[in-house]
């Protein structure tokens, strides 16, 4: 192993402990005390350990001490805090979040039917699905993130780049740690590792079996009120996560890790605020509140009629004033984070999330013209259940003991429809649906959206690869198996009654096969300061999907029951292909072109309806450098890429339901770039900036037609917008403050900038037939101030003990993470981030 390491790094000085990133995400303070030198990064983006520096991809590394600085305890905790990185959470769906490169979406994260385009790895296991991917890692060694597309090692759906997720390993000693946490909103927590002293000898007998435990749970009342007396709250936590580590090494060459991880999440929903309202009509000329006291009126006048319905003025009146009265309330407020809200189903997720791995790794040593070779191989199983209830806006629908409530304005509408049909055209009342909506409204409620739906996955992957280098040459060459099935039960209501009741079940599953190699070769020229990458992967899948929906029942009928299968087949062929030069022993640039793919499949909401695989042609000059005697790194990168038959989702709101919507939407011709600089100004101190744009929205998007005859149609593309911030900026300090006998004190402060950007790519639909396109709900620009001091080092018996206060969002600064846009039904709803946290963590090591 040392000898390849000094093969992969032949004018650096190694330092084989993975430490700190190299641009936003500094060293550690202790490593500029060692000679005011900044810590060289060994990561594994290549499948073998190397220096990124070296490594021609553009790459930011998280170490231990960033993990715990930052706080960082899941993919969703990264957002904001690596340059080019962006996302959200899915509303009314906890652990579920998405990731955005470079302006390269990942999606809705609460839809089963999405693939990622940004890949996530847990110890080299890909994690196949965005629903529950953002649970809790027990015990992170370091995290690498890799920007662009990664298609030769990471295979599909990783357009966008790639995370890797790495775990701690046994010692093989006794030791550990364990940290309490304590913090405002009643936060507590506690995490702790233990390592067992290994059993047995290397070379003897059985070998050595060395083990480690971990555990974390975390725990915080809500962050806001649910003004239903009653009903739970909005916004907590409550998660725990496991880890059993097992590493049997028979003999030096030869180890198997073994490693089960679980956790599990029972938490409410964060609060969906509805700020806003879509007009009634296509056009955008009627707003709801007009057409809402307009109604009013008309209800007022039928009322008078001799002989008219008595619910007219027992119950429709009332309700309408109570309706006019909420959404007046919900505009007044308008935008900005709130304290309480309300709901009519109270919205909570609960999900259980556990996977099984093993990694056997051989040391072939030399193997002749083969170099020296290793060969791994991975395989691991992981399952998800997830259940999802409540509503995703806050407005109150509930009848009271007389059936009077703040209804719907659609259902309004559609009885001011029916009492018009009878009083203003004549036509006798008995034949008019009119005790079938009341009576809907009375079985179902009259209410906006209400979440019940069950979500089962689990997957089965298989790597095998080999890692080879001779005097000139490295190079992997691997095999890569992957099967998935999910199963997702919805019984999910929108505009009750009038859109109706039946549940929506679908099976579908993935195979998917893939063989693939790159190979790395400095020739004999230019004082072998050339290195010349080349990769290729090859994929085949099936796709496969079960429709099973039931009948819809509406006051005004029932549609019949659907089900169908469908079956498609894909194949791909990406790969990578660069020149790097070192200019210098500590610097050098490279040219970098790398081709991804995302798989194609079935909308499982949207009956029989597939979308077709993207794919994405990106290339990128690079930079990375260090200079000062290595107290100054400076890394940076720009690219290009175009990115084809691009899958965006959308929330579709035809026929007065709320699904999530995958479709392709044409072609997308960018360019960005970023910059990482960290510098060690002085002893004890690093500074790190790092800058990233990515520009442009879309070069095609498709139009939004209606159903009406003739078939109207509008132009998209104006509307269409790239869902990511444009710019984004990030500073951050580590500093020793003061060494002392009794310990070190040390202090950690960042602050994120990003400019506004648009929730989705475009919201559309059709209204009474006609298409329909409605404003972006753009996501405000934000600063996030997040600060830790500590005192460390402390001697405490035969271990050391810490002491941290932080703070989290130290501004309080008040922003929307997402929006949702019901469309024709109505609400425009926003979920904000955390407000202000802090709190006192203890550590003690032994």
């Amino acid at each position: 192993m040392i000898k390849n390491l000094r093969r992969a790094f032949p004018r650096q000085t190694l330092t084989v402990a993975v430490a700190t990133s190299l641009g936003l995400l500094a060293s550690s303070p202790h490593a500029v005390a060692q000679g005011m030198q900044l810590e060289e990064v060994v990561v594994t983006a290549q499948k073998r350990a190397e220096s990124s520096q070296d490594t021609p991809i553009s790459i930011t590394a998280f170490s231990e001490a960033n993990v715990e600085n930052r706080r960082i305890s899941n993919i969703a905790d990264l957002i904001g805090n690596v340059p080019g990185v962006n996302g959200f959470s899915a509303p009314g769906s906890r652990a579920s979040s998405g990731l955005n490169m470079r302006g390269v979406s990942g999606g809705s994260p609460a839809n089963l039917s999405l693939d990622p385009a940004v890949a996530t790895y847990l110890d080299g296991v890909y994690v196949g699905k965005l629903v529950g991917s953002a649970m809790d890692v027990a015990e992170i060694e370091r995290i690498e993130v890799l920007r662009g597309p990664q298609g030769t090692l990471y295979g599909r759906n990783a357009t966008g780049g790639a995370v890797n997720f790495i775990s701690k390993k046994p010692t093989g000693e006794f030791g550990g740690r364990v940290t309490g946490s304590l913090g405002n909103y009643d936060y507590w927590a506690i995490k702790g590792n233990v390592n067992l002293p290994a059993i047995g000898e290397v070379g003897e007998g059985l070998g050595e079996l060395a083990s480690s435990f971990g555990f974390q749970t975390r725990q915080r009342d809500d962050f806001y009120k649910n003004s239903n007396s009653g009903e739970q709250d909005f916004d907590n936590l409550d998660r725990q996560a496991y880890r059993i580590a097992l590493q049997w090494t028979p003999r030096d060459n030869f180890v198997a890790d073994y490693v089960y991880d679980k956790n599990k999440l029972d938490e409410h929903n964060a609060l969906q605020q509805v700020v806003a309202f879509n007009p009634v009509d296509a056009a955008g000329n009627v707003p709801r509140m007009t057409a809402l006291r307009g109604t009013l009126q008309q209800a007022m006048a039928y009322s008078t009629i001799p002989g008219a319905d008595p619910r007219i003025a027992s119950r429709w009146i009332p309700s309408l004033n109570k309706t006019i009265d909420s959404y007046q309330r919900a505009i007044d407020q308008g935008e900005g984070r709130v304290t309480r809200g309300t709901a009519d189903f109270a919205p909570y997720t609960e999900s259980d999330v556990e996977g099984h791995a093993l990694t056997l790794t051989w040391d072939a040593g030399d193997v002749g013209l083969l170099g020296d070779v290793t060969f791994k191989s991975i395989t691991a199983h992981r399952e998800l259940d997830m259940y999802v209830y409540g509503d995703i806006e806050d407005l109150d629908s509930r009848l009271d003991a007389n059936g009077v409530g703040a209804m719907t304005d659609l259902v309004h509408l559609t009885l001011g429809q029916i009492y018009g049909a009878a009083y203003d055209q004549g036509i006798p009342i008995q034949f008019l649906p009119i005790d079938a909506l009341w009576g809907g409204i009375d079985e179902l409620g009259a209410f906006h959206s209400k979440q019940d739906t069950q979500s089962d996955y689990k997957q089965f992957s298989q790597e095998v690869h080999m890692v080879g280098t001779t005097d000139n040459l490295e190079y992997v060459l691997g095999v890569y198996y992957f099967d998935d099935e999910s199963s997702y039960l919805r019984k999910a209501i929108f505009a009750a009654p009038v859109a109706g009741f039946g549940p929506q079940a679908y099976d579908n599953s993935t195979e998917a096969f893939a063989v693939f190699g790159q190979a790395t070769m400095r020739p004999s020229i230019l004082d072998d300061r050339l290195a010349l990458t080349l990769g290729l992967r090859y994929t085949e899948e099936t796709k496969e999907i079960d429709y099973d929906y039931s009948a819809v029942v509406s006051p005004f009928g029932v549609t019949p029951a659907q089900a169908t299968s469908n079956k498609s087949n894909f194949y791909n062929m990406s790969g990578n292909f660069t020149i790097a030069y070192d200019m210098a022993d500590s610097a050098n640039v490279f040219l970098r072109y790398a081709t991804g793919y995302r798989s194609g499949g079935f909308n499982g909401e949207i009956f029989d309806n597939a979308f077709k695989e993207e794919t994405i042609e990106q290339w990128e000059l690079g930079i990375k450098s260090d200079w000062w005697d290595r107290r100054l790194r400076i890394n940076g990168s720009i690219y290009t890429y175009i990115w084809e038959d691009v899958q965006v989702s959308q929330i579709k709101t035809d026929g007065g339901v709320a699904t999530s919507l995958i479709t392709n939407a044409g072609k997308a011709d960018r360019w960005g770039g970023e910059l990482e600089v960290t510098v060690a100004p002085a002893e004890d101190l690093i500074v790190s900036l790092s800058y990233a744009y990515v520009d442009k929205d879309f070069e095609e998007y498709p139009p939004v037609c209606g159903t009406n005859e003739p078939i109207n149609c509008i132009d998209s593309l104006p509307f269409a917008k790239r869902t990511a911030p444009g710019n984004q900026f990030n500073i951050s300090a580590d500093y020793i403050f003061a060494r002392t006998s009794y310990g070190e004190i040390t202090g950690y402060v960042s602050a994120n900038w990003q400019d506004e950007w648009p929730e989705t790519a475009l919201w559309s639909g059709v209204v009474n037939g006609e298409p329909s396109i409605v404003e972006h709900q753009m996501m405000d620009a934000r600063t996030l101030v997040n600060a830790r001091l500590s005192l460390e080092q402390i001697e405490v018996g035969d271990g050391l003990m810490k002491i941290s206060i932080w703070g989290r969002n130290l501004t309080d600064d008040d922003y929307p993470t997402f929006a949702t846009n019901f469309g024709s039904l109505g609400p425009i709803a926003e979920q904000y981030g955390e407000p202000r946290t802090y709190g006192i963590d203890l550590t003690y090591d032994f």
